[in-house]
């Protein structure tokens, strides 16, 4: 081959790499920790006690609380979460609860589980109330364990370290307490992160990455679709929400493959929209169920984790709809887990039809900024509207932001 052929296929494999990697040096926030970081905290800055650790929230529409799991020793985290690849001490487990949060005295209870008497290492969760009953509460969240096969053989590099599953709990809306009802696991649940719940007998869940830790996972977060398509959304159906084995009565299937990174889920405008992130590359995918179908997306400038969608309860009160997709993440992912972790929350709304194929235009406002000193990492949104008729006229909304290693649910009053 000549010279300038040679030259020719550098300048045409450049062009083609040049994009997607300066959108992952945007994304990854390798830019910004050159810089500094401006805090954008709203009003009214808070941080809500014992609401350690609470990697998700959910808003239940019925009685206006919000949802977690939260942690009960800052010092295991560091030990064991298989998550972030820490395996250093199997026996290092929390025993984690469930925590109620009232957004008007911005106070959690911790719920006493009932029925429950293993250890309990929290992650994502979801909740499901039926039609006919608001005040009854399902909530299914993850639960990072050890292996037992691997606890045998702790030295092995062929048994995971980990065998995480999901954990069934029911609440009933004013006591304190949420009874297990029973663990979920299969094979196919390899590295769960988050769960959509369709209904008490139904739900996705998402691995986050293919390979559960090295060089092979570290270039899946390096990575984009075209490159590492590896992780897949499974579908999980319960035949008995009693069983004692976690194998019993569990029909499992491979929802989605091909996906990167795909990580938190979320539920949409509609009861048939599922919103995926793909962490690692920034991106909101929305999808839709029954057939499952991908219906759009949107491109972050920073790694995302868990979605939210917030419906405007004042948009015909106000003649404004501030309604949109809640979107959390890291500002300087690249230095995750080490250093302070600064924080972003993005609020992404249609902003129009831009061409004859029904293309969507999408804004992008930053609503939050933190340096991480009071918030230490964000993988979770979740906005609470504030009536104008109290606040003075404004369109505003009460803003819960958490994440993996924070030490509390921040709040703060923001603008929308």
């Amino acid at each position: 081959m000549s010279t300038t052929a040679i030259l020719a296929a550098l300048v045409s494999i450049t062009a083609v790499l040049y994009n997607p990697i300066a959108l992952r040096v945007k994304v990854l926030g390798i830019s910004r920790g050159f810089g500094t970081i401006e805090n954008v905290h709203g009003e009214e800055l808070r941080v809500i006690p014992d609401t350690l650790y609470c990697e998700d929230l959910h808003h239940h529409l019925p009685s206006g609380l919000l949802f977690g799991a939260s942690e009960d020793n800052p010092d295991n985290r560091w030990k064991w979460f298989p998550p972030i690849t820490i395996f250093s001490d199997p026996t290092a487990l929390g025993h984690g609860t469930i925590v109620v949060i009232d957004p008007k005295t911005f106070t959690a209870t911790r719920l006493t589980l009932s029925n429950f008497f293993g250890p309990f290492v929290t992650h994502g969760i979801d909740i499901y109330s039926p039609p006919s009953d608001p005040t009854s509460v399902y909530i299914f969240a993850v639960n990072h364990l050890p292996n037992p096969a691997y606890l045998s053989s702790p030295t092995s590099h062929t048994i995971p370290a980990g065998r995480s599953r999901i954990e069934l709990f029911h609440h009933t809306l004013g006591s304190t307490s949420a009874t297990h009802l029973r663990s979920i696991y299969d094979p196919l649940i390899r590295t769960p992160n988050d769960i959509y719940a369709i209904n008490s007998t139904s739900l996705l869940v998402t691995n986050d990455h293919y390979y559960r830790s090295g060089l092979l996972r570290t270039y899946e977060d390096l990575g984009w679709e075209a490159l590492a398509p590896w992780t897949d959304l499974i579908a999980l159906s319960l035949t008995d929400l009693h069983a004692t084995n976690d194998t019993a009565a569990v029909t499992a299937s491979v929802a989605r493959k091909g996906i990167h990174n795909n990580n938190g889920l979320g539920h949409g405008r509609t009861p048939g929209e599922i919103l995926i992130n793909d962490a690692s590359a920034g991106v909101l995918v929305v999808a839709q169920l029954d057939p499952f179908r991908f219906s759009g997306s949107v491109q972050l400038p920073c790694t995302l984790d868990n979605p939210s969608y917030f419906a405007d309860p004042y948009a015909a009160q106000t003649g404004r709809d501030a309604s949109g997709y809640v979107l959390a993440g890291l500002a300087e992912a690249s230095k995750f887990p080490k250093g302070d972790n600064p924080v972003m929350v993005w609020l992404v709304q249609p902003a129009g039809v831009n061409d004859a194929q029904g293309k969507v235009d999408w804004t992008q406002k930053l609503i939050f900024q933190d340096d991480g000193k009071v918030l230490r990492s964000a993988s979770t949104a979740v906005l609470v509207g504030i009536d104008p008729v109290e606040n003075g006229g404004k369109k505003q909304a009460w803003l819960f932001v958490t994440g993996p290693l924070s030490l509390g649910v921040v709040v703060s009053r923001v603008d929308l």
